[in-house]
């Protein structure tokens, strides 16, 4: 038996397309404190812009497949139930393949520096 208090922290569904390439939706599940969870859905081709988290990331890809990569670094790919993390301070992004919709749940804690759009030729370059 659950003793514990549920509580529903978070914020509607919502088109998330100010700081991403495509359209792009997610649910804020928690944000508190210094701490923010969402799932976060991308369609094939859709990705972020380049961001940093002032204390990590953490992702886990729920279904389809996915795409990451740190400024500088090779793209990863991303299937179901893979699980990555960025440093404090990495420069990167993340989202969909080319050709797939995926789902994550990403966690990160601080606040985000978001920069430039990923360009076409940056998102489909190995």
């Amino acid at each position: 038996m659950y003793h514990g208090k549920a509580i529903r922290n978070g914020e509607p569904s919502g088109l998330r397309s100010a700081t991403n390439t495509g359209d792009v939706w997610s649910d804020i599940l928690l944000n508190a404190g210094n701490a923010r969870v969402i799932n976060i859905m991308f369609p094939p081709g859709a990705r972020t812009h380049w961001h940093t988290h002032e204390g990590g990331q953490f992702i886990y890809t729920v279904s389809g497949e996915g795409w990451i990569q740190e400024r500088g670094g090779e793209r990863v790919i991303l299937n179901p139930g893979d699980v990555v993390w960025t440093e404090p301070g990495v420069e990167h992004w993340h989202g969909a393949s080319e050709t797939g919709l995926v789902t994550q749940i990403a966690l990160h804690f601080g606040n985000v520096d978001w920069q430039s759009a990923v360009t076409d030729e940056e998102y489909v370059t190995k």
